[in-house]
């Protein structure tokens, strides 16, 4: 009997082999790792001009990458930003464009379709306005909240959200990575006000400094144009110890992005991931009159944005895109990295043919963005030419008041937005208009506004403590 089954379990055995080499001779599906900074500016990176060395990691990325030089955000503060990034949809399309509103089930993000195609989907993120409550999870295998350190929350004492703190839970999750392709999506906070980064970070670019200004929030709310009918000016002295507190959040936060970046090699190899590395929004550091823009403005510093790819392999290296891109173009770029579908819902466009340095087509590009927080704007720009509409008047949750109205910006010769041109007769501003009409009666599928969100007395103290609600 012993011999009768002895071919069989040969030919078992044969078998067995050949499907293991086969398995083993396969490429695997690369992993994809999305990693978001918060309000980080553009042109404070090394790899987009900065003269200050405060992203030596991130602009090595960069050098192994590719380097989207002109990407804007659809919103200019956290929440509806992310939501455009995960949904491939305008805020006013998700809905979810302000913190009462969460994603209604029916759409669909990008984490969902890579667990449909056998991802395992893990994030980290280290803010109240990243939370799965507003949808942020949908898709998600796992979904790591970091909760405030302290009953009483105050930014400069929680650590919750510090970088070091984030790369320690990812690099302790990449330790026991899964077997199959992951989706791993990180967000670090520690750009964000309060601009009060550990040493050697907090005198890195300004040791000499012995002055009393802070980069607290409760310290630069005298500067803030939101906030107070006749805001003070900022001193030149002091604003430039508050941007170089700011550079060093940036170089803290560069830090330990690069340590993120080790263990990801360690784990599975950087060569067998597509890492995209982008921000959600800038800050206006004094640019146009206020120590804060993010969720106030739609100028430059706010809604231009760090993007960089990282290809399997480093492919394409070192390249740099002018093309105009948006953040919603993202998830179909990566998606079709991955030869995956996007699904009919997402309104970006994959520019997988720039990167590979195909022509793009002769389609018009334009650019838009919009916020309705404190009060109501959006945006839409050309090759050359901006307009910025505010769309109704009153008076914001602070006793500020705004208006309707509208600015035109010739970006050529005004690239800082200083000079506005509008003036009703104008046939650019009026084509400008109708774009933007355009665009808002494209509503898209799958969207809408979800379930109502209810904030916890701990949530309401930790967004009154960043200047997200009045008192």
């Amino acid at each position: 009997m012993k011999r009768r089954w002895l071919p069989l379990a040969l030919l078992l055995l044969l078998v067995a082999v050949l499907i293991a080499a086969w398995v083993l001779s396969t490429p695997a599906r690369p992993n994809l790792v999305l990693i978001s900074i918060d309000t980080l500016r553009a042109d404070h990176l090394g790899c987009y001009g900065y003269d200050r060395e405060t992203s030596p990691r991130i602009d090595r990325l960069a050098a192994e990458g590719i380097r989207f030089d002109r990407a804007y955000s659809q919103a200019s503060w956290t929440l509806p930003a992310h939501m455009s990034v995960m949904t491939s949809q305008y805020p006013h399309v998700h809905g979810v464009d302000n913190d009462r509103v969460a994603l209604a089930e029916r759409a669909t993000t990008w984490a969902e379709v890579l667990s449909c195609a056998g991802y395992r989907t893990a994030a980290f993120v280290s803010h109240i306005y990243v939370k799965a409550k507003w949808g942020f999870g949908q898709g998600f295998d796992e979904f790591h909240e970091l909760r405030a350190d302290t009953a009483v929350y105050s930014p400069s004492v929680d650590t919750s959200y510090k970088a070091e703190r984030i790369t320690d839970e990812v690099a302790s999750w990449l330790e026991g990575r899964p077997r199959e392709p992951f989706f791993l999506f990180v967000h670090y906070f520690d750009p964000h006000l309060d601009y009060e980064p550990p040493p050697p970070f907090d005198r890195m670019f300004d040791p000499a400094y012995e002055g009393g200004i802070s980069g607290r929030y409760d310290g630069l709310k005298p500067y803030m144009k939101g906030l107070n009918l006749e805001p003070a000016r900022i001193g030149p002295r002091e604003l430039e110890h508050v941007t170089a507190l700011y550079d060093g959040e940036i170089r803290y936060t560069d830090t330990h992005v690069g340590r993120l970046l080790d263990a990801i090699e360690a784990a599975v190899g950087l060569d067998r991931c597509l890492v995209v590395l982008l921000s959600d929004h800038g800050e206006e550091l004094d640019d146009h009159g206020s120590m804060e823009g993010h969720g106030w403005t739609l100028y430059d510093e706010i809604v231009r944005v760090p993007l960089v790819l990282r290809l399997p392999g480093a492919a394409r290296a070192g390249t740099a895109i002018e093309e105009a891109v948006e953040l919603i173009d993202v998830a179909p770029t990566a998606l079709e990295l991955l030869d995956l579908a996007s699904p009919g819902a997402f309104q970006g466009k994959s520019r997988l043919s720039s990167i590979e340095g195909r022509p793009a087509g002769s389609e018009r590009t334009l650019v838009f963005a919009e916020h309705r927080r404190f009060n109501a704007m959006q945006s839409v720009r050309g090759e050359r030419y901006k307009l910025i509409a505010s769309m109704a008047s009153g008076t914001n949750p602070f006793g500020v008041p705004f208006s309707k109205g509208y600015e035109l910006y010739d970006l050529r010769e005004d690239p800082l937005e200083l000079e506005d041109r509008y003036e009703p007769s104008s046939p650019i501003a009026s084509f400008l208009l109708s774009e933007l009409a355009s665009w808002r009666a494209r509503r898209g599928a799958g969207g809408g506004a979800g379930p109502e969100v209810q904030l916890s007395e701990e949530e309401i103290r930790q967004l009154r403590a960043l200047g997200y609600l009045a008192d």
